[in-house]
Parts: structure tokens; C-alpha cells; sequence
């Protein structure tokens, strides 16, 4: 039998067992690197395998003619597919492969038709017991196995001859079943815009590398790298919104590095938040001109299947948290990664005692650990609740008071300095407390955390005095790296928390008075006791009331808005003049957006629910019908502040989080116009955001079908 190169690569690219081009005199492969390339061996061997020999040579056969060595490789890259094959099937390789481990490539000309229809080679993957990824072969009825690494596999040829050329693409996977998995960086060049000669009903080249190649990327460096950019773009200021430190912002990305379990648990959020996007996403820097990064880019964003890969990383990180905090050598069952993250949190904090964290190493070390766990929990959360109506949000809630009691008893027996929580600690309990107040109002529920334990809210840095008193003065802060807006910001959210707990007690005593006993709670669960909520009296109404109004007084400068247009102009309608019939009111911190929203919020809740007094009440019918009027004006004035603010368009940070504030404003509307403007603006919230708030929508026209 004639001899064949047993290599035909240069040697560069045969000792990094890449796929050259074998062009002459240099190949692309080391002039894109920008290397010497070292030239060609021809050395060859005289083997008979057959069948075997015919398949693994196939461009020389007369059928298939040598592909031009002058084509780019980027310009080919769509005939190149990839392989996932963790059992490395050698019954076709040559010798020349018999101690490598890269699998060798597999020709489907003789198993596939001249024109095979088009499929998406990595539609469905999952994430195996073991932490390792694997593919769910649906879509390709010859591939019969579920495999693991990742290995070149030639595409097939149609009849009309396209050149095959040989763009290489190469992922490395690393898989431990102790460690889950991790993953080999690549750089790869982008597909040029040269395209190739299809016909234009057929999918061209660049798309169908593009279709195949995002599927791929699963964990590489570059998808990390796009997820994590975007969710410091566009996410991370939801979670810094009363924290000035930034936190979220400026700590966790780094922390990242080192801690796998964020790392996957912020791409796990970005991947989900892409999905709700479609895929779209806004460029965090806002030029207009400038050419977008590498790690900006994400090939065919808009047809991934991010919901799948955002799972996947889902699961990774809980592995991963998992991992972390078990003993060495310590395997990890497939029923603790269903756990939700605060319960993973919970049982390692449980074996935690604070007699081993008195010396300063190992309580630094402690809290620094503990700051990197709460950061996922926080993020996985948010992962959770942003498909989910506000009915499910206390659920993925469940065990964050436990939680923190326990941190507040390590903190009161370790700390000899600091009064409050560290900086991570509280930045992620002044998140939970935000979704706390706001899932339990949906529900007409107490919320997880106990209003009454101050010394839990002391540690999270706002002052209360033993009378429960706020103190919102700047000399008043206990920790002096706050500002006094974050204090002004996170002392209304222990004043919402209770007024909804006020609610919530109303609540229960309209239901103990229409089933005729006192019984313990509706049939819901709840963490808060009967005993932490205040009765719902005049007295107990008033005293929420003063409180708002000594905060609004101590408030700073920069809580005023800095614009307002009582009556805009609704420019849509122009030569004709019409008025908006809300106001647009802009402040130039997003934070006090925020804050000034929830405290409208507070004050509509307040009014609304006013207990009945027959002391001090209205005497008469008159003095009743005045009661109503003065009520309504002060119900309108909070829902036109709250529409006004959302209607000047602040950044994200200050719009996720009002979806259950329009549907209190919305069920207060009659007016048709001023309805249309909330429905409106909440379809705006998730058609910008990616925030579910479609069911809720649906309940504001049930409720308003009933009138």
C-alpha cells in the first residue's frame, strides 16, 4: 500500500494538538497567532486498516478534493462541528493516534444524505449527578451516547461541494467528580464576514457555525466572562441600591475569581436574566460610536437557549456551595443540591461556635467566607424569584431568620470592635429584608424578620433606640462607612417592614372576627410570632404615622427631586395639546428614587387601613363623608408621586422592585386612562428588566372586570 503522512500539520500545531490548515509556506493558524510557524515533516508510514485509513484521509479521496490552502480558516469555520465523547472510541483511529486524547474525527457523508436538514447539534444539554455536562442527543438520531468532553467532529459535506476547511475551534475540559468541573480558557478568532457561496434558501456557513458555536461555550472562559460582564452592567444595581459601598458591585466579581460558587451562581442569574431578554441586552457603558469588547459580544445571543444554560450554572453553583462548605474528602448527595441556598447556608453556619472564631485570623477568615456565601444566596434568590409571581416569593424565602439570628449570635460573642454586621453581611440582609416586606405584602403576611428584635436591625447599621425610635441623624450612625443615604434608605425598610406587619395583623383579626373565634393565623405559613405584630389600634396606627414623619423630616438635601413637570405635555399627540394626568418626577441618586418610592408606599398602606376608632371617630355622616374626602386626596397624592417617579424613567435599580407598588396603585384607580399608564408601565418592567410582572397584571384587570 502507498505511503501517507502520518501528520500532515506543522509542528506547532502538532504539539498543541491543534488542527492545521497546512498552508503553504506558513499556515493561518501560526500567522493569526503571530508566531514563526516551524514549517512541515513529511515523514510517513506504511499501514493497512482499511475502511478505517479511507475514513480518517477522506479529503484525499477523488470525491473530495483538497480544500484551497489559501481560504481563511475563519471563512470555513461553519463545516467544523464538535464532538462530546467522554469514552474516547478508538475502534477506527489510526496508529498515529494511539496515545493521543483528543478523539479522532468521524466521517457522516456515508451514514447521511447529500443534503442533510440543518439541526442545532447542542439544543439540549443538562448537567449530569457528578457536576459534569452532558448532551441529551435529541436532535441527532445517529448519536446514540450522552457524552461528556469535548473533541473535534468534522462536519458532514452536502453534494454541492462546499470547501471544507479546517477552522479550529479547541476546548479543553477538566472534570473531577469531586470537584464538579472546571474549564480551560480559549481564544478564537470571529468568522469572517465572508460567509461562503450557499444558495440563499440554505442557512449560510457563519450561521451554521454561529448555531452550534454559543451552544458550545458552556463554561468557557469567554461565556464566563460575557455572563459576569453583564451582570455588572445590568444587574448588580439592584443589589447595591441602599448600599453605597457597593458591595455587589465592586466585591463579589472579584471574589468570584477564587469562590467557583459565585462565579457560577452571578452566571447563573445573567444567563436567566438573558433569557427573559430574549437574549437582548443594553451596553453597560452606553457609547453609541465605540466598538463593543470581546467579552461584550456573545455569537447568535438572540437564539441561545439561555434558560437551559442558566440552570446548568444554577446547579453548579449549589454543587459547588455545597463543596465548599463540607468536610474534606466529603462527597456530596444529589438531595442537598436541591436544597435552596439559604438552607445550605443554615446547616454550615450550625457548626459553626463561636468559642473557635475568638482569635483574629479565623474570624476574619470566618467573615469573610460567610460574606462570599450570603453574596450567592442573595444572587440565587434573585435567580429564583425573577420568572416567579409575587405569591412564591416567601417561599424561596424561607429560613433567612434562623439565618441571621444565628449570625447575630456569633457576632454579639466574637466581635470586640465593631457594633455591626460586616460590610457583605449587611448588604445582603438589607436585600433580603427588601423582598421580605415586599413578598409578604402580596400575601397580607408577617414577614421572616422579627420587627422587634433590634439588635438584629442595630447590627445591620440602622440606630433604634431601647424604645424603638429611629434616630436618622448623620451623627447618629453607629457605622461611619454608611451614608446618610443608606441610612435614611434601610431605616424605611424597618418602617415598611412594620406596617406590613400592621397589615398583616389587621388581617388576622378581620379573620378572627368573621369565622366568630380566635383562632391562630389564616391558613398560611408564617415565621414572624403573634407577639412580634403590633395590634392593630388607633394608638399602634398613630405612633407607625409619626414615625414616617420624624423620618421624612430628618431626611438630607438629596432627597429632593431635582426635576419635576407637574404637567407634562404628551408629546405623542402633538399639533393637539394634552396634558399627562401624572407628574414625572427625576432624582439624581437612583437610591433616593427608590427610597422615596417605598415611602409612598408605606404612607398609601397606612392610609388605607386606618383602624376604626369609636372614641375619637366621626360623630355624624358629615364628619364620616369629610374622613372619605380627606382619605382620597391623600390616597391620590401617593399614587401620583408613585407613578410620577416610575414615569421619569430612573435606572433599573429603581423600577424592579415596583411591581407591587403599582398594583396598589393600580387597584386605587378609576379612571381608564390613568389604569392604561399603570398596565403600561408594568409591561415596560418586564419588557426592559426581565422582571415577571404578567400575573400581576392579569389580577388588576380581574379586579377591575369585578367593578
Amino acid at each position: 500500500m502507498p505511503g501517507v503522512p502520518s501528520n500532515k500539520a506543522c509542528e506547532r500545531c502538532k504539539k498543541r494538538h491543534l488542527k492545521c490548515d497546512e498552508a503553504r509556506p506558513k499556515c493561518q493558524r501560526c500567522t493569526n497567532a503571530g508566531v514563526e510557524c516551524p514549517g512541515y515533516v513529511q515523514t510517513r508510514k506504511f499501514i493497512d486498516q482499511g475502511a478505517s485509513v479511507r475514513r480518517r484521509y477522506a479529503p484525499y479521496q477523488e470525491g473530495h478534493p483538497k480544500p484551497h490552502t489559501s481560504k481563511s480558516a475563519e471563512s470555513t469555520a461553519g463545516e467544523r462541528l464538535l464532538n462530546l465523547n467522554p469514552f474516547g472510541d478508538q475502534q477506527n483511529a489510526g496508529p498515529s493516534q494511539a496515545h493521543s486524547t483528543i478523539p479522532s474525527p468521524v466521517d457522516w457523508s456515508a451514514s447521511e444524505p447529500s443534503q442533510p436538514e440543518v439541526h442545532s447539534p447542542m439544543q439540549n444539554m443538562r448537567i449530569s449527578s457528578t457536576g459534569t455536562p452532558a448532551r441529551i442527543n435529541a436532535v441527532n438520531p445517529l448519536t446514540e451516547a450522552a457524552p461528556a468532553d469535548i473533541a473535534g467532529l468534522e462536519h458532514p459535506r452536502s453534494a454541492s461541494g462546499r470547501n471544507a476547511g479546517h477552522s479550529p475551534l479547541n476546548i479543553n475540559s477538566a472534570t473531577s467528580p469531586r470537584q464538579g468541573i472546571s474549564y480551560n480558557g480559549f481564544r478564537s478568532r470571529p468568522p469572517s464576514s465572508n460567509t461562503g457561496s450557499g444558495s440563499p434558501s440554505q442557512p449560510s456557513e457563519r450561521d451554521e457555525f454561529q448555531d452550534i458555536f454559543s451552544e458550545l461555550m458552556t463554561g468557557t472562559e469567554h461565556e464566563i466572562a460575557f455572563l459576569i460582564r453583564h451582570y455588572s452592567d445590568n444587574l448588580v444595581s439592584w443589589l447595591d441600591i441602599s448600599d453605597s459601598t457597593k458591595f455587589f458591585e465592586a466585591y463579589v466579581p472579584i471574589r468570584a475569581i477564587n469562590d467557583h460558587f459565585l462565579k457560577f451562581a452571578i452566571a447563573a442569574l445573567a444567563a436567566k436574566h438573558l433569557g427573559r431578554m430574549k437574549g437582548a441586552r443594553t451596553p453597560g457603558c452606553g457609547g453609541m460610536f465605540t466598538s463593543p469588547a470581546t467579552m461584550e459580544i456573545y455569537p447568535n445571543a438572540t437564539e441561545v437557549d439561555w434558560f437551559l444554560k442558566a440552570t446548568n450554572y444554577f446547579y453548579l453553583a449549589a454543587l459547588r456551595m455545597n463543596s465548599s462548605i463540607s468536610e474534606a474528602y466529603t462527597s456530596v448527595s444529589s438531595s442537598a443540591i436541591l436544597e435552596s441556598p439559604i438552607q445550605i447556608a443554615s446547616q454550615w453556619l450550625s457548626q459553626q461556635t463561636p468559642s473557635s472564631l475568638t482569635e483574629e485570623p479565623a474570624a476574619s477568615t470566618f467573615w469573610r467566607k460567610t460574606e462570599n456565601i450570603l453574596a450567592a444566596c442573595t444572587i440565587m434568590t434573585i435567580y429564583k424569584i425573577l420568572d416567579e409571581p409575587g405569591e412564591n416569593w416567601q417561599s424561596h424565602l424561607s429560613g433567612i431568620r434562623p439565618l441571621f439570628d444565628s449570625l447575630l449570635h456569633i457576632h454579639s460573642n466574637t466581635s470586640l470592635v465593631s457594633h455591626t454586621f460586616p460590610q457583605g453581611v449587611r448588604a445582603a440582609f438589607w436585600n433580603f429584608a427588601r423582598l421580605d416586606y415586599l413578598g409578604s405584602y402580596i400575601n397580607r403576611l408577617p414577614t421572616q424578620f422579627d420587627q422587634d428584635n433590634l439588635s438584629l436591625w442595630r447590627a445591620a447599621g440602622i440606630s433604634i433606640d431601647d424604645l424603638g425610635n429611629l434616630l436618622v441623624q448623620q451623627e447618629a450612625v453607629v457605622d461611619k462607612t454608611l451614608s446618610h443615604e443608606d441610612l435614611a434608605a434601610n431605616s424605611l425598610t424597618w418602617l415598611v417592614t412594620k406596617v406590613i406587619n400592621f397589615l398583616a395583623e389587621s388581617k388576622k383579626s378581620q379573620w378572627e372576627q368573621l369565622t366568630g373565634h380566635s383562632s391562630s393565623d389564616p391558613p398560611t405559613s408564617s415565621s414572624a410570632s403573634a407577639a412580634s405584630m403590633p395590634y392593630p389600634s388607633t394608638s399602634t396606627w398613630l405612633k407607625l404615622c409619626f414615625d414616617f414623619q420624624t423620618w421624612f423630616e430628618g431626611l438630607p438635601e438629596t432627597f429632593r427631586p431635582c426635576l419635576r413637570l407637574d404637567h407634562p405635555k404628551d408629546l405623542t399627540k402633538l399639533p393637539e395639546i394634552s396634558h399627562m394626568p401624572f407628574p414625572e418626577i427625576f432624582y439624581s441618586l437612583t437610591s433616593c428614587a427608590a427610597t422615596m418610592q417605598q415611602y409612598h408606599f408605606g404612607r398609601l398602606a397606612l392610609s388605607l387601613n386606618r383602624p376604626p376608632d369609636a372614641v375619637s371617630g366621626p360623630s355624624n355622616a358629615f364628619d364620616r363623608l369629610q374622613g372619605y374626602r380627606e382619605l382620597m386626596k391623600e390616597t391620590d397624592y401617593r399614587c401620583r408621586e408613585i407613578c410620577g417617579i416610575i414615569l421619569s424613567r430612573p435606572q433599573s435599580a429603581a423600577r424592579v422592585y415596583t411591581v407591587p407598588l403599582l398594583f396598589a396603585v393600580g387597584q386605587c384607580f378609576e379612571n381608564t386612562e390613568e389604569r392604561q399608564i399603570v398596565v403600561d408601565l408594568m409591561h415596560g418592567i418586564e419588557a426592559d428588566l426581565g422582571w415577571e410582572t404578567s400575573f400581576r397584571i392579569q389580577k388588576l384587570q380581574a379586579s377591575w372586570d369585578q367593578r
